[in-house]
Order: structure tokens, then C-alpha cells, then sequence
């Protein structure tokens, strides 16, 4: 079919796919016959990220000022009357991360996870709908290799399809459209298969081929035997990367990368070896200029320089350019369905690349052993985590507090995540870590404050500390002694002036139990004799604090009697029983692990 007439032009930046527009313009209008919820599938490489970009262009009065809509089918344009739908990207997001994105996106101040379901559930109404898109789904997750996209579907895509306030509108894999396909009432979806008739379009792809190639003929050709548009693409861009060779007519990503080494005179063993790194690779930073060929080197066990050094052409239709997070040029692959072949081809050595790739990445840490994590690239903080996963590496490293503490903390926890999934033996600091995970994650916390908090866990589960050394921590833990059935802690001071930790345990036998302050030793002096700090002994401190469920927060207290800061936290990942300030200025701290004494910075 062709989605093109006589009186309109296509979209201008999509070319085609009229058919696919209309649906999506009147789901955006909300029509009687529009179903609630509209699903964009297809291929990799398809189209999927492109249709549903020149439907936002159409969406967004920013955009769509730029646009002759006069030339356009009125049908293909959403009311002009209606603001753009909110927008969420799902690149590189786990399905929990997502749910949070749509809180604080429709629900701004939550923070509790067990609210997240009534987020999602409680979003519009069937009088007045909320249209929410979801874009990007095949590139859901933090890693590679991992079922998030299923995640996402399950846990995201279906309460707000199953929501009568809701309108829904999605890109995503095949099997996840299927999946929702068989939990969503049929008269409430539709699925946008561009594969498929009547939504795709070989009209526009053969208008793409032409624009793409030089010669009409081959053009013709190509068109016939591509399986999608980014085919094409591929092909057009291999043109512009070697002209003058015998023209491409690829089927497949996979063909498309064999024919272009071909006509550059090289092997595609080697452009794959090349593009492995981009490949391999977890969303997020694009690979640095200068680990590229040390990494594609350990790839290929042989010195990959020369080659890439010399491969600006063999290259240059598989990936594009972009700054790292540190603001230095690199490269990222192209397409993910280019990624995937490449991860494909590998089958079962990938695991041995894995390794060989976080091998050369752990070669870059400066210094000797300890390592210097804090010295450590973006890259590397990023990528290591999957990449050891992969390759085998990452129980070991969960015995290296500075990789704990310096790699990427979301990327982290889906790790290991999926190694204590995969049955694999954490060591004993990597399940202090993973116990504080989750708060490591959603408060983003500083490296300093993350380190204060894992000496701390470590100690509560009886490992010893850390070595804090050069890192400028807001406190550090004195002690810490399991103590169950703790509903309170309090300040004491003994008649010598020492300082105590009083935990109260109601309903135990003992009810009170003291500690010294700084020792943590067990202290039996007769509680009839111990004095309690009063208002004004407090008020002479140089710290007050302020305390939540789970926190605390330490303050500045000035000679005049008022407080600044905070300069200091304690997060808890659990409830908290208690806490207080001893009057020499130390943190005491009672939680379901038992009773601690921190030193603040300074004190």
C-alpha cells in the first residue's frame, strides 16, 4: 500500500508511514473509536524510534511550527489545541527506576517505593485521561544482556494500560507487545507492527533507497531484499564511506557489516573485533577515543591499533560520535540492532570477551595495588560492573571496597543483583553492600558519605572496617554491637564523667543496657548514679541534630545559640530505633542491627 497521495507530502522527516500516523493522531485526539492504548512494534531497525518521533514532532507546538502542515493529511496531525504528551525515555533505565521517573513526573514528593503501585494506578481519570509515552523500551535496563524490556512490560506498561485514566502509547519489542497483547483487553489496544500490513511501507523505503544510493536500479534492488529501513541506512552510509565500489545490496545488519569490510578490503572479523567494545557495552557513556584500541586489542588477543588507526572508512557506517561524561571524545555503536548482531556472532566466546574487555579496562587504574578507584574514568566506573558480570570477574571485585564504592551504583546493584540470582556466593563485604543498595541508589549519595555508611554496615556485621584514607569522611563509626529488641537510646554521663550509650529495650530483661561511649565496652555502672544531659548541657554543645524514621542530620550550633548545616548525615537503609548526642559531641545510634557511637568530622 502506498501512504501517499496525489494532494499531501509525507512527513518530512519519516518519509512515509501516513497509515501509522493517523492511528497515532487520533489516538492523541482521544477519538470514540481510538483504543486507550497504542503499541509501536516491529524488527530492530525498523522504524519504531522514528515513527513515534515524527508523531512528537507533530505533537509538540515547538515543532510542529516548523512544519507545513498545510502540505501534510490533516489526518496524521494531532489537535493543535493539545499540549505535547509527557514523554518517557526508558534508554538505559531499570523498570524500578522507571516507576520512579513516572512518580516524580505525575506525583512529585514521592518517596516510598510500596506507593509506587498507587502512582501508577492512580494517574487521570476516564473523564479526563492522562496520555503518557513510553519511549525506547528494547533499550530498557542497565546492562546488557538482562530481561529488563519484560521487566518494564510487567511491571510499568501493563497497570497503565489496564488504567481507564490512562491513554498509552509505547515502542517496544515484539514479544513484549505480544506479552501485553494477552492481559489487555483486545478493544482497548492496538499494535502498530511495521513489519507487518497495513503498517508498513515499501513505498518509503524505496524512496529511502533512492535517496540513499546513487543509481535507481540498485536502488529498486536494495529496497526489495532489505529487511528494514536502518538496512537501508547502512547501506547508504557504506555508499558515502567508500564510493566508487561495487554498491551494497544487504538483507540484514549482519549483512550489511560483512559487504562493507568487503568493499574496504578488509575482513569482517576485524570490523567486528573493532565494534565488539560499542557493542558490548551498557548504556550510558560512549567508549573514550583512547581505550578503544587498547580494549578492541584485548578483544582480538593481537594489537588492533594499526586497524583502527587505518579504519575511518571500514568504520564509519557503524557508529556515531559523542562526548563522554568527562567531556572527552568517543564513539558509540549506531543502532542497537547492529549491537545486536555483533553480540550474536559471538555466541559462546562472548563470555571470554566479557572478561578480556574488564581486564583491559581494570589495566587503565592508575597506581599499584590499592587500587586508585577515586582516579578511575567514568568509562570505567560505568562499564566495569557489566562487564564482570559477564565475564566472570565480578565476585572478586565485591571484595574490593574501592571498586564498591567508586563504580556506578545503579549499574552495581543490577549485577549483582543477577549473580546472587544466578546462585553465585557473595563474599561478605558484597552483602554489606548489597544490604545498602537501594539507599545507595535513590539518594544518590557522594562517595564520602557512601563510605562512612559501608565502614559502618561492615562493623555491624562484624567485617573489619575500612580504610577511609584519603577520603574526607563526615564521620566515622567508633563501634557498633548487635543488640536486638532496642526501641530507644539515650546519652549518659557516670560519675567519673564518662560518656555512655544507653539502650532501652522494653520488655527485655535487661531493660537498660550501657555502653562506654568510646570503648563500646559493656559499662555496669548503677544506673541510679548515671546523669542524664539536661536542656542546657545540650544547648552548650557544639552540635545539635534533627532525626527522622532513618536519618539523622548534625547542625552547626553557634555561640549565639543558633544552628547551620547540615554538615552531616546518617542514612539508614532500615527504620531507626533512636538517636542522640553525647555532650562531648558523639552520634549514638540504635537501628534493628543493634547500638553504634559515630565521630563527626572535627569532633
Amino acid at each position: 500500500m502506498t501512504d501517499t497521495t496525489v494532494a499531501h507530502q509525507p512527513h518530512p522527516y519519516l518519509g512515509g508511514r501516513a497509515a501509522a500516523l493517523r492511528t497515532l493522531a487520533a489516538w492523541r485526539a482521544g477519538t470514540a473509536d481510538a483504543p486507550r492504548t497504542v503499541l509501536i512494534t516491529g524488527d530492530s531497525g525498523s522504524g519504531r524510534t522514528r515513527l513515534l518521533t515524527a508523531f512528537l514532532m507533530l505533537s509538540d507546538p515547538a515543532h510542529r511550527d516548523r512544519l507545513d502542515l498545510a502540505a501534510l493529511d490533516p489526518a496524521t496531525v494531532p489537535p493543535a489545541d493539545l499540549p505535547a504528551p509527557p514523554v518517557l525515555d526508558a534508554t538505559g533505565l531499570t523498570a524500578v527506576q522507571l516507576r520512579w521517573l513516572l512518580a516524580d513526573t505525575f506525583a512529585p514528593g514521592t518517596d516510598r517505593a510500596e506507593r509506587l503501585p498507587a502512582v501508577l494506578a492512580g494517574l487521570g481519570t476516564p473523564e479526563q485521561p492522562q496520555a503518557v509515552v513510553v519511549a525506547d523500551i528494547d533499550r530498557a535496563g542497565l546492562l546488557t544482556g538482562t530481561d529488563e524490556p519484560a521487566r518494564v512490560t510487567t511491571e510499568v506498561l501493563l497497570p497503565l494500560a489496564l488504567n481507564p485514566g490512562v491513554r498509552l502509547l509505547a515502542d517496544l519489542p515484539r514479544a513484549e507487545a505480544e506479552r501485553l497483547a494477552g492481559d489487555v483487553p483486545a478493544d482497548q489496544l492496538q499494535i502498530l507492527d511495521l513489519d507487518r500490513d497495513p503498517w508498513r511501507d515499501p513505498d518509503a523505503l524505496l524512496r529511502q533507497a533512492e535517496l540513499a544510493l546513487p543509481e535507481p536500479t540498485v536502488a529498486r534492488q536494495l529496497a526489495a531484499v532489505a529487511d528494514t529501513p536502518l538496512v537501508v541506512r547502512l547501506a547508504g552510509w557504506s555508499v558515502q564511506a567508500r564510493p566508487g565500489s561495487p554498491l551494497p545490496l544487504p538483507r540484514s545488519a549482519g549483512d550489511a557489516l560483512d559487504l562493507h569490510a568487503e568493499r574496504c578490503g578488509s575482513d569482517e572479523l576485524t570490523l567486528r573485533r573493532l565494534l565488539a567494545p560499542l557493542a558490548l557495552a551498557g548504556p550510558g557513556q560512549p567508549l573514550p577515543f583512547d581505550l578503544w584500541a587498547p580494549v578492541a586489542s584485548a578483544v582480538a588477543g593481537k594489537d588492533l591499533g594499526p586497524a583502527l588507526a587505518g579504519g575511518r572508512d571500514l568504520l564509519l557506517p557503524f557508529f556515531d560520535l559523542a562526548t563522554t561524561g568527562d567531556g572527552t571524545p568517543g564513539a558509540r555503536i549506531v543502532h542497537p540492532a547492529v549491537a545486536d548482531e555483533i553480540r550474536e556472532r559471538l555466541g559462546r566466546t562472548a563470555r571470554e570477551v566479557h572478561r578480556r574487555i574488564a581486564t583491559a579496562l581494570l589495566a587503565t587504574l592508575p597506581g599499584d595495588t590499592p587500587r586508585r578507584w577515586a582516579d578511575a574514568t567514568g568509562y570505567l566506573r560505568e562499564q566495569l560492573p557489566g562487564h564482570a558480570l559477564h565475564g566472570g570477574l565480578l565476585d572478586r571485585l565485591l571484595t574490593d571496597p574501592g571498586f564498591l564504592l567508586h563504580a556506578e551504583q545503579h549499574r552495581l546493584r543490577a549485577a549483582v543483583d543477577l549473580l546472587a540470582a544466578e546462585g553465585t556466593p557473595l563474599p561478605p563485604l558484597g552483602r554489606t553492600w548489597l544490604r545498602l543498595a537501594p539507599l545507595f541508589a535513590r539518594q544518590e549519595l557522594g562517595v564520602e558519605l557512601r563510605a562512612a555508611l559501608l565502614d559502618h554496615a561492615a562493623r555491624q556485621d562484624g567485617l573489619p572496617g575500612l580504610d577511609t584514607t584519603g577520603l574526607d569522611v563526615p564521620w566515622r563509626t567508633l563501634w557498633a554491637r548487635p543488640l536486638t529488641g532496642v526501641g530507644a537510646v539515650t546519652a549518659a554521663v557516670r560519675p567519673d564523667g564518662g560518656q555512655l550509650l544507653i539502650a532501652h529495650r522494653p520488655g527485655q530483661e535487661p531493660e537498660l543496657t550501657a555502653y562506654d561511649a568510646r570503648t563500646g565496652e559493656i559499662d555496669h555502672t548503677d544506673p541510679e548514679r548515671l546523669a542524664r544531659p539536661d536542656g542546657d548541657q545540650r544547648a552548650a554543645g557544639a552540635l545539635a541534630l534533627s532525626t527522622g524514621s532513618d536519618y539523622v542530620r548534625l547542625w552547626q550550633r553557634n555561640p549565639d545559640g543558633t544552628v547551620t548545616g547540615p554538615i552531616a548525615a546518617f542514612l539508614s537503609a532500615a527504620p531507626l530505633a533512636g538517636a542522640d548526642l553525647t555532650t562531648d559531641g558523639l552520634l549514638l545510634i540504635a537501628d534493628a542491627h543493634g547500638v553504634a557511637a559515630l565521630q563527626p568530622a572535627g569532633q
